[in-house]
């Protein structure tokens, strides 16, 4: 094949030129971003491996999933739809991936039978949305709550962004039809992938950012909830990027996946009635309430972590608690960012020539914040902890 033909030659010529302002440019662009695309394609390797199978039934408490076999019954199905994100590609082991944190975060909030389907498929585009869930009509397949990731591959294949995003929205509306929830987590920022040279991943920063707001959008006209994920992870895998991303650099590890769904678990309790909304009045207006909000979700998650044998005997249903995973990743994630100092360390930036937005810890805290307040699983923890009489009234706040 003659590099005219490579597709991921063609990939980054496209996308690369879609900035170019002239006409008089295209030539001098198409040249560098040529170059670029081969040193792209050198150190961006093409998946080899498959995710981890997440599918099973979740209980409360229990240590592993029970394989799905007919005749058994749930309480709640949810099911995975998407690219190799929604898949997990990259994770360490089937505990780490996301929808396996989202079932096993959901089982223990709500004490209900959770089984997680994941049909999401590597490399899949909105396009592939349509399939996935057609297929799961086929097999009459009935989910409780969905959850949607893509939106990458959207981009690197070149597909337009609008109808991109509407593509999405119907997969929602078929969804919603079906009798289902859906939380959405919107298109991820891919500027963060810093193998890909500049100025390509200035464009692609950039595109992604449309795309994930149009998802937003398309989402919310069709019933379903929408979730940030470049606004508030893009910060963190710039500057932690070799500590959140998985080998091949360019998806996320086990840590990158906890911070993703910690920020979707609220959303998915919140859709299915597990927790109501957190009230506004509630939320952090401030530094100093924000500050205490941090703090008192950073103990909730310590008190849900028994460290003697005597606590952990005790409190055996918190003992491996995915709920204080996620609070205290997302509590740390904003702490760190947040007690930088403002001119050298809080402007955060896609890339070294691009300026963008500074960096929002918002959406994080909110998410840890809810975890928090809402949380029976860190509740009972904290009792356990406090050791409180048997007659004590639980704080509801």
């Amino acid at each position: 094949m003659s590099d005219a033909d490579d597709p991921a030659r063609r990939l980054m010529v496209s996308l690369a030129l879609a900035a170019v302002g002239t006409v008089g440019a295209y030539r001098g662009a198409y040249e560098v971003l040529a170059q670029q695309a081969r040193i792209a394609r050198r150190v961006i390797p093409k998946p080899t491996s498959r995710p981890y199978d997440g599918d099973g039934l979740y209980r409360p408490g229990a240590p592993s999933p029970d394989p799905w076999r007919p005749g058994m019954t749930c309480d709640v199905h949810m099911m995975v739809f998407g690219d190799s994100l929604a898949a997990g590609l990259g994770a360490d082991s089937p505990d780490e991936l996301p929808g396996v944190l989202l079932a096993r975060g959901l089982a223990e909030e709500a004490g209900w039978d959770v089984r997680l389907s994941i049909k999401a498929i590597v490399g899949a585009t909105s396009k592939g949305l349509a399939g996935q869930v057609e297929a799961m009509q086929v097999a009459h397949g009935r989910p409780d709550i969905s959850v949607i990731l893509v939106g990458g591959n959207d981009i690197t294949s070149r597909n337009a962004i609008g109808p991109s995003a509407r593509r999405v929205g119907e997969a929602v509306q078929a969804l919603r039809e079906g009798g289902s929830h859906v939380v959405v987590g919107t298109c991820p920022d891919l500027g963060i992938i810093k193998p890909v040279p500049q100025p390509l991943r200035s464009v692609m920063a950039t595109l992604s950012r449309r795309l994930a707001a149009a998802q937003a959008v398309q989402v919310r006209r069709a019933g379903g909830v929408p979730v940030s994920l470049a606004e508030t992870l893009a910060p963190e895998f710039h500057r932690r990027g070799e500590s959140l991303f998985s080998p091949d650099r360019f998806h996320p590890n086990s840590a990158g996946y906890e911070l993703a769904a910690g920020l979707l678990l609220p959303a998915v309790c919140v859709a299915l009635g597990v927790w109501d909304e957190v009230p506004e009045e509630h939320l952090p207006q401030d530094a100093a309430e924000a500050a205490a909000s941090l703090e008192a979700a950073d103990g909730a998650a310590e008190a849900a972590e028994p460290t003697d044998a005597g606590e952990r005997a005790e409190a055996a249903e918190h003992r491996e608690s995915v709920v204080a995973r996620l609070t205290k990743r997302l509590t740390d994630f904003v702490r760190t960012h947040e007690d930088t100092d403002d001119e050298e360390e809080n402007a955060f930036l896609h890339n070294e020539d691009v300026d963008v937005d500074p960096e929002s810890t918002g959406d994080a805290r909110e998410a840890a914040d809810t975890l928090r307040r809402r949380s029976r699983i860190l509740r009972l923890a904290r009792l356990t902890r406090d050791d409180p009489r048997p007659d004590e009234p639980t704080d509801q706040t």
